[in-house]
């Protein structure tokens, strides 16, 4: 319906509510009829689920493999490959399943909840339960949660960017618009997705779920999203190991012929190479990973929205944090007050009557601490309020203007700089009064300073106010936060990983060196910045400036927007924010941290909601970040490395012209066990200590250093050339059964070495397996199951596997084939240690 067409009591007329809103059994109708205010989109199809696993290059291969097979009657390993595609398929369906459960469970913690009159009281309901007819209350800095007619409005400024494309703030009003209009002009309208800049407003919902303009996009809008970095990167890497192993593939197929193997026979071994050689199951596994690292980061009080949010976070080289709240405690007390002129006024009446009415939601801590501090007897009534001039970040001020005997007094609290400029007082006083506001700011203090003017009329904004001299000036009040007590020990923590932190706040200059120094951010007071200083500079010129710069002083939102994007010409920078001025500096950002008690607008912006407001969440981030990050590289390394060994073996007897170790169907059982099991649980190995002892890593890094290559390349000859000189032994000695038995055994066994080696890149193993990953021991205890069920179970004859008689024969070449790879590795690990790794040792 137009709602926009027709008056406020029409609308209200015709979903049969009124401005005391909907009672319980009508909301309960209409749950029914519209059920919740949910957006749903259709998903994929089942069928298209089902499949997905199979619509897959890999399984093509092996699906080629088993027909091939059916064709030459060998029906058991037609069916043990069938039964791996099987099992992938399931293992696949598994772990979508859990991605998507989890996913869901983090979606749940960020529902918003918005105020609605229901039987005339007002309520904080989850916005899930509003109902067409619902009357809500809308605050600056809220999403909005539902299409409404707006009712009542107070200096309405609305973003509708996300629907609109309009950058610019839309201001709102409530007549009735006569003419059809497109959804950008209907200005008495609010939509859902759209977020209150400036004021307040009173709405009638009339469209909730799907029947909004905004879940008409939802549903209307298909196609994947954007794939992070790591992915990227990921993608390039199993993009040119296809190519490797094409050309790999070619060789050993022509090796084969040559060597006189059968082309059916040579065509399925070679088809199970390639496919054991890639490792097509890591970019799920990559993205199960990434998926449960959100997870453990909710637990630490670090919400990510996105899994690209992880791998970011844990390269960015600077943090640029607010003081309060973060750094703070966000418990502002008044520690003192200095009177300009005690036989004036009293100044309890100048804080009390500069207070600012506690209605709103979004109350600034400054004005509960002050309130706190007057006793009940020198407080007012707020009736007497004419008008009220909220916070003006130009003016750095705000206050009420109060009836006084047919005239007008302006009550004013704001910086200490913009109040004494335009007060009436001589130059002596204002020396001395600025010599006050340092010496309480030297202290720590946040100063604000108090004055009054007398007008004829209500003045609605501060550019009504005359340039200088017209103030009379009250005096000072200091208040201070506490300090989190963990906050510096954080700090310390992150410098020691190479972070650098910035704090920036409003406070004046002495404050923030104060609080600087405190936190162990600032030593000096060169590292300290005004930034009142920056607009006469230039970028080049504050670019220089800010690059030994730890604490800027005296920031409003421009200004923090503006060293956002110098900050990021040399830095991978993350941003903090809470409120609606700090929605660009937190979508300009690499990595944008709102706070969880912030405004809906800033929590939508970031790509991290901090719980808890905490800095030491912040670092806790990081640390995960970078496990997430290293855990990923390990599943690569491991996998690239044992894959590799594999395609060695085959390619070394080929050459040698020796009987092939291990056959196409032991293969693809090496493939699906060893890489299975192991994969994943080492994507879930605990962080260690070096991972905040080092520099991030560049963004444009390679994914392997020089060092770590050359140990997966020492990893897989190692693999290679034991697995062929063990076969070659038993080969003289009991022929091509027995060897191809005890090869494919000690293969198998040398990648649980493998597994092992990998769960730390410098770490000596003494001290890692102390260290507990249960996923890994569940899953090596898993894979060592089955290989002896393949051995020596009824899966022997299915997989070709000749029964050794001599069970010493087994232990001795598995005991060799165990110690000999973690011996070599550990010795590389040694020289990692001693001469590559910083902060190993």
């Amino acid at each position: 319906m137009d709602y926009y067409t027709k008056t406020t009591i029409k609308c209200l007329e015709e979903l049969q509510s009124s401005p005391r809103g909907l009672s319980a059994t009508e909301v309960g109708e209409r749950q029914r009829e519209y059920g919740l205010n949910a957006i749903i989109v259709k998903g994929e199809p089942l069928w298209k689920k089902i499949i997905e696993p199979f619509a897959d290059i890999f399984m093509l291969v092996l699906f080629v493999a088993a027909a091939m097979s059916l064709w030459h009657g060998e029906h058991i390993d037609a069916i043990i490959i069938a039964a791996i595609m099987l099992i992938s398929a399931i293992i696949y369906y598994v772990q979508r399943f859990s991605t998507e459960r989890i996913l869901k469970t983090l979606q749940k913690k960020t529902n918003d909840r918005t105020d609605v009159i229901r039987d005339g009281e007002v309520v904080q309901l989850d916005t899930a339960q509003l109902v067409p007819g619902d009357v809500i209350v809308l605050d600056e800095g809220e999403k909005v949660p539902a299409d409404c007619r707006l009712l009542e409005t107070a200096s309405l400024r609305v973003d509708e960017s996300q629907l609109t494309g309009e950058s610019l703030p839309v201001n709102k009003q409530t007549e009735p618009i006569s003419e059809d209009r497109e959804l950008y002009e209907r200005t008495n309208m609010v939509y859902q997705g759209s977020f209150i800049i400036g004021g307040q407003a009173t709405a009638l919902v009339v469209g909730t779920g799907n029947a909004t303009e905004f879940g008409k996009l939802a549903v209307l809008s298909t196609g994947k999203s954007d794939e992070s970095p790591g992915q990227l990167r990921m993608a390039n890497l199993m993009s040119g190991v296809v190519k490797v192993i094409a050309a790999i593939s070619f060789v050993a197929f022509a090796l084969s012929l040559y060597r006189g193997m059968d082309v059916a026979e040579a065509t399925r071994f070679v088809l199970a190479l390639a496919v054991s050689a890639v490792p097509e199951s890591l970019p799920i596994a990559i993205t199960v990973i990434l998926v449960l690292g959100m997870r453990r980061m909710a637990k630490k009080k670090a919400l990510v929205k996105s899994p690209e949010a992880i791998e970011t976070i844990g390269i960015v080289t600077a943090i640029a944090s607010d003081k309060t709240g973060t750094l703070t405690k966000n418990m502002l007390t008044v520690q003192q007050i200095w009177n300009h002129d005690p036989n004036e006024r009293d100044i309890l009446e100048s804080i009390a009557r500069s207070l600012l009415s506690a209605s709103s939601k979004t109350r600034d801590p400054l004005d509960v601490a002050m309130e706190q501090y007057i006793p009940k007897a020198k407080r007012f009534s707020a009736k007497g309020i004419a008008g009220t001039l909220p916070f003006d970040q130009l003016m750095a001020m705000s206050g009420n203007v109060w009836s006084n005997n047919g005239g007008y007094t302006l009550w004013i609290k704001g910086s200490p700089e913009q109040v004494i400029e335009r007060s009436e007082l001589s130059a002596y006083e204002r020396e001395v009064a600025h010599n006050q506001v340092k010496s309480m700011a030297a202290n720590g203090l946040r100063v604000l300073a108090l004055a009054h003017v007398t007008t004829d009329k209500i003045i609605s904004g501060f550019d009504e106010l005359p340039k200088k001299g017209r103030l009379t000036f009250g005096g000072l009040i200091g208040v201070a936060d506490e300090l989190r007590p963990e906050a510096h020990a954080a700090i310390v923590r992150a410098h020691r990983a190479g972070i650098r932190v910035c704090m920036v706040t409003g406070d004046h200059f002495e404050t923030a060196f104060h609080i600087g120094r405190q936190l162990g951010i600032a030593e000096t007071r060169d590292e300290v910045f005004d930034c009142r200083k920056m607009h006469e500079m230039t970028d080049e010129e504050l670019e220089k400036v800010v690059q030994n710069i730890r604490v800027f002083s005296r920031v409003i939102p421009e200004d923090k927007h503006r060293l956002l994007v110098i900050l990021k010409r040399s830095q991978i920078v993350a941003m903090t924010g809470d409120g609606v001025n700090d929605v660009p500096a937190l979508t300009g950002a690499h990595v944008g941290i709102a706070m969880g008690g912030g405004t809906g607008i800033a929590k939508d912006a970031g790509d991290i909601i901090l719980i808890d407001n905490n800095f030491r969440s912040i670092v806790n981030a990081v640390h995960e970040g970078r496990t997430v990050y290293a855990n990923i590289k390990r599943m690569v390394a491991y996998l690239l490395s044992t894959n590799a060994g594999e395609v060695l073996v085959a390619l070394g007897a080929l050459i040698a012209g020796i009987p092939i170790p291990v056959i196409a169907v032991q293969i693809l059982w090496v493939n699906l066990v060893t890489d299975t099991c192991m994969v994943i649980p080492l994507g879930l190995e605990p962080g260690e200590k070096r991972n905040m002892l080092k520099p991030p890593q560049k963004p444009n890094a390679p994914l392997f250093s020089r060092f770590m290559l050359s140990r997966m390349v020492l990893t897989a000859t190692t693999m290679a050339a034991l697995t062929l000189g063990i076969y070659a032994v038993f080969l003289g000695q009991h022929g091509v059964d027995y060897a191809r038995a005890i090869a494919f055994n000690a293969l198998v066994v040398m990648q649980w070495a493998s597994a092992i080696n990998s769960r730390s890149d410098y770490e000596p193993l003494y001290k890692r397996i102390r260290k507990p990953n249960g996923a890994f021991y569940a899953g090596l205890s898993i894979a060592i199951l089955c290989q002896v069920v393949a051995m020596a179970g009824p899966l022997h004859e299915a997989l070709h596997i000749f029964a050794i008689p001599s069970i010493s024969d087994l232990f001795a070449t598995s005991a060799i084939a165990f110690i000999v790879p973690i011996a070599i590795i550990e010795l590389h690990k040694w020289i990692g240690r001693k001469y590559f790794a910083k902060g190993a040792r």
